[in-house]
């Protein structure tokens, strides 16, 4: 009996130490370390003020440096073309991986919905093996709504997903050689078809750019992708908050990728696309899907040496408009 009331002592010593550490951690080092590290969670704790949160990657606030007279990110231009406050929970190479775990700490009843970046370049082989992937799951540790020392105790101690650079190369190849096209050869699968002879040997800038685009956008996404988990759980979290869920699928270069490739990957594109809408649009349900992918012309595009989703000010101005115009829509 005695020595049980011992272990009892000193079980309840350790839990007052570790609540003791655990609130002065967070009352003295959890918001600076915050600031430093985990910048989309303290701007989402500042913004719940807002009727709209924008998650989204650096399609947001990336502009053209030289040509653009106005910088402003894409969620506050929305602003100039409906009535709802809108806060920018945004940061560069993000996903919805990332997004979903800030989405939980979002207190019920205090906003009126989420606006959420529908990258389908992020569905791509080339993203979900990319060596940013680590930094990223990093990111959603931090972000998992645990206590904050727990939550700093996870990233400290690497308590996530970590896969070498051997590791996510021999995925991406595995990807560009097994993940099935609905073409025949040589375009039946990445590898083949970025093999196939095209504006000179590989040293043509303008070959490398055309590989670029099969690599991120010759892929079918069906039921099993992993991505739609992340996509899926956002569903699930706003309807148990009773959130609004606009989410806004990003422009990309169909112009350019016709050019350079054809009409069997802009195809690809397309179908993708036409497969999220039909996946996540339920106006009933209080989700919607706002169709931008074809919208920004080539010209709008910043980038010229690998497509991604930068825009100059037209493009920025054109989503900006897209997403205002389904917020006015809501009743």
């Amino acid at each position: 009996m005695e020595i049980a009331k011992k272990i009892a002592l000193r079980l309840l010593l350790i839990a007052i130490i570790i609540s003791a550490t655990a609130l002065i951690y967070k009352r003295y080092f959890h918001y600076n370390f915050l600031k430093k590290e985990g910048i989309l969670l303290s701007r989402l704790n500042h913004s719940i003020n807002a009727d709209y949160l924008f998650f989204s990657a650096s399609s947001d606030y990336t502009f053209d440096p030289i040509n653009d007279a106005d910088t402003t990110r894409v969620s506050i231009l929305a602003m100039n073309y409906c009535d709802k406050s809108i806060k920018s929970i945004a940061e560069g190479a993000h996903h919805a991986g990332v997004f979903k775990e800030l989405i939980k700490h979002i207190p019920k009843h205090q906003i009126e919905g989420i606006i959420v970046a529908m990258n389908i370049r992020s569905f791509s082989p080339e993203w979900l093996t990319d060596i940013n992937e680590n930094a990223l799951q990093q990111f959603a540790a931090l972000y998992k709504p645990n206590p904050p020392l727990m939550a700093r105790l996870n990233v400290a101690l690497k308590n996530y997903p970590i896969k070498t650079k051997r590791e996510l190369e021999k995925k991406r190849f595995e990807y560009f050689s097994n993940w099935k096209l609905p073409y025949d050869f040589p375009k039946n699968n990445i590898e083949n078809w970025c093999a196939v002879e095209k504006y000179g040997d590989w040293r043509n800038p303008k070959r490398q750019l055309a590989d670029h685009y099969i690599k991120s956008y010759a892929f079918v996404i069906d039921e099993k992708h992993l991505r739609l988990r992340d996509f899926d759980k956002i569903v699930e979290l706003v309807k148990l908050k009773e959130l609004n869920l606009i989410f806004h699928i990003l422009p990309e270069d169909v112009q350019e990728a016709q050019t350079l490739i054809g009409t069997e990957l802009t195809d690809l594109m397309s179908a993708n696309r036409d497969f999220l809408i039909n996946r996540y649009h339920f106006p009933k349900k209080n989700v919607w899907v706002v169709d931008n992918l074809e919208k920004v012309d080539h010209m709008d595009f910043t980038d010229r040496d690998f497509p991604t989703e930068h825009y100059n000010q037209n493009g920025r101005t054109i989503i900006a408009k897209s997403i205002a115009e389904q917020l006015n829509a809501i009743k």
